[in-house]
């Protein structure tokens, strides 16, 4: 049954912006570390200068930019579109998340296989190839701590407005990145569980410097492993309560 909600809400973005940012945000990624490699600010290399860039804020952004689209895509139209169907607005609410999760994911998917190309001229590919898997799998725990900022970000864009939710996205991003993804306070700031997968990932810290293979901030494999079940646990609860939320707040005439 959701899946049909997840389709008509498919159908909405069809030739929109909405698809199109699934090649412009990992083509802006690209351009800005040319950008840093060129003015000495990636020193990690060019690789590094993409995955932190997305971690801190890039993806915060991306999340923003996709929630308003698909908030705003009923907002303009007052609403009409779901008043005058017999539809379970939970169901609506949890289909939109479902579908800029699932941008979100080819969007990661992108960055992994760009990141593979990077290495392939850097390293060649024979050495591209063995740690493609590596990358994949980075990418795709990073989409996983991401995934609570999307429920978040519907219900924030609703609340204080497009150009308010970006602000409060950036710094905190930044914030986060910058001053608790190295700390033990990283565990109650979701903001920073992106950078600290990053750190532990991908050896990059968050100012783009590669880290030491023994450094104190290399998450282990449990703690890894229990950082991704408190994002999907978080990504869940949010979830289910801004559903309930949207169904108060977008009354049937």
């Amino acid at each position: 049954m959701l899946g049909a909600y997840l389709t008509a809400e498919n159908l909405k973005f069809k030739c929109s912006l909405f698809r199109k940012l699934m090649i412009l945000i990992p083509a802006a990624l690209i351009l800005i570390a040319m950008v840093f490699i060129f003015v000495g600010i990636g020193l990690g290399g060019f690789s590094s200068a993409i995955v932190c860039n997305w971690c801190m804020p890039i993806a915060s952004l991306s999340i923003m930019f996709l929630c308003h689209l698909v908030n705003n895509k009923d907002q303009k139209h007052k609403y009409r579109t779901l008043y005058s169907l017999p539809i379970d607005l939970k169901k609506t609410f949890i289909a939109k998340t479902i579908l800029i999760a699932l941008n979100l994911l080819i969007i990661s998917l992108l960055l992994s296989l760009i990141t593979v190309i990077s290495e392939c001229i850097v390293s060649g590919v024979s050495a591209a190839i063995g740690h493609s898997g590596y990358y994949l799998l980075g990418y795709g725990l990073l989409w996983l701590s991401l995934l609570w900022q999307i429920p978040f970000c519907l219900f924030l864009d609703q609340k204080v407005g497009f150009v308010g939710s970006v602000i409060i996205n950036l710094f905190a991003s930044a914030f986060g990145g910058l001053f608790f993804s190295l700390t033990p306070l990283f565990w109650f700031f979701p903001y920073s569980w992106p950078a600290r997968f990053m750190v532990t990932l991908f050896g990059v810290l968050p100012n783009g410097l590669l880290v030491e293979a023994d450094a104190k901030w290399i998450l282990n494999l449990g703690e890894s492993a229990l950082l991704v079940l408190i994002s999907l646990v978080v990504a869940f609860v949010l979830t289910v309560l801004f559903s309930r939320w949207y169904k108060k707040q977008v009354y049937r005439q």
